[in-house]
């Protein structure tokens, strides 16, 4: 399935190649958009683009302040997703999804299993590896669909 794929992709490719610039613009950002909201999801429901469940919050000691622990019962990454950090965008040459800002920083700490102070003058502490960006099989299948669906629309 994987070879037939990347056939397709190259067709696809070669497409959005002989639309003018302004109509690819169009149908990137239209992808880019698509992705974003599929990506969206996938992080809502805490998997990684395999499918599996993003590992566990290591357990916090029980005291005063982490008695209630509603926080740590919510699901990671709630304000990540949100418009003003996650963001979509196209040129005529590139479609892009990606985080900005503090937020960025801190989705290359979860992606990439890397260390980092939790808050300031904090001892660095080493966060399990959670695959916040990523592309399934589906999602490729919905951006092909997308082209060769714009495309056969030019053509009608």
């Amino acid at each position: 399935m994987t070879g037939d794929l990347a056939q397709i992709e190259q067709l696809a490719g070669a497409l959005l190649r002989r639309v003018d610039s302004g109509e690819r613009r169009k149908i990137l950002r239209l992808m880019a958009r698509r992705l974003q909201r599929s990506q969206s999801a996938r992080i809502a429901r805490q998997q990684d683009p395999d499918g599996q469940p993003y590992a566990a919050r290591k357990a916090q000691p029980a005291g005063r302040l982490r008695r209630q622990g509603t926080i740590k019962r919510k699901a990671m990454f709630r304000k990540l997703r949100n418009g003003s950090n996650f963001k979509a965008g196209a040129t005529d040459t590139e479609a892009w999804v990606g985080f900005s800002g503090r937020a960025a920083q801190i989705a290359r700490v979860h992606q990439e299993g890397l260390e980092d102070a939790p808050a300031k003058g904090r001892k660095p502490v080493r966060y399990a590896q959670r695959i916040l960006l990523g592309d399934t099989e589906a999602e490729r299948q919905a951006m092909l669909d997308t082209v060769f669906r714009h495309i056969d629309a030019d053509v009608r």
